[in-house]
């Protein structure tokens, strides 16, 4: 079965598993060749061990019993970490407050890298940042900084940016 379809599948099930549980959401799942299945969980106040070794079982037991899923040899289910990819709107609500970097796709197809602390995610799918030091904008005659705007559907990647 094409690796993408089998994703989709496994991602069906994730979900079913997880109605089942409290506050715990799927993030992301990853198929690395035929061999392993990364599945990536999130819950508010942290996942642990037990989450993820519970999910496991019950993903393994789910997906035994389906002709149309080749089971891989090793499924890994984890908490997606500090530093964790971030893809959908709902990702980058639940880091509002935080430093993020941004990987953007400019209008002419380049790429480029944006800083900042993530304000705001709009109604109309924008993102605000603060800019970092350095990379301040001016507005009128107040001299307030005027946070970036990128466009959710120009971003290539976003992360978390650790900072100590």
């Amino acid at each position: 079965m094409e690796e993408s379809k089998q994703t989709t599948l496994i991602e069906g099930y994730v979900q079913q598993v997880l109605e089942l549980e409290d506050d715990l959401e799927l993030v992301e799942v990853l198929q690395s060749g035929s061999n392993v299945v990364k599945v990536f969980i999130y819950r508010p106040d942290g996942v642990t061990i037990e989450d993820c070794t519970r999910i496991n079982r019950r993903l393994a037991r789910a997906l035994e019993h389906d002709e149309d899923v080749a089971v891989p040899p090793a499924i890994e289910v984890s908490s997606p970490g500090l530093d964790r990819r971030l893809h959908s709107r709902r990702d980058f609500e639940r880091v509002i407050g935080e430093h993020i970097r941004l990987e953007v796709t400019e209008d002419d197809g380049r790429k480029s890298a944006i800083m900042g602390l993530l304000t705001d995610v709009t109604e109309e799918d924008d993102l605000l940042l603060n800019p970092p030091v350095g990379k301040k904008r001016k507005s009128g005659s107040s001299g307030e900084k005027d946070p970036f705007r990128v466009a959710l559907a120009r971003v290539r990647e976003g992360r978390v940016e650790i900072l100590f």
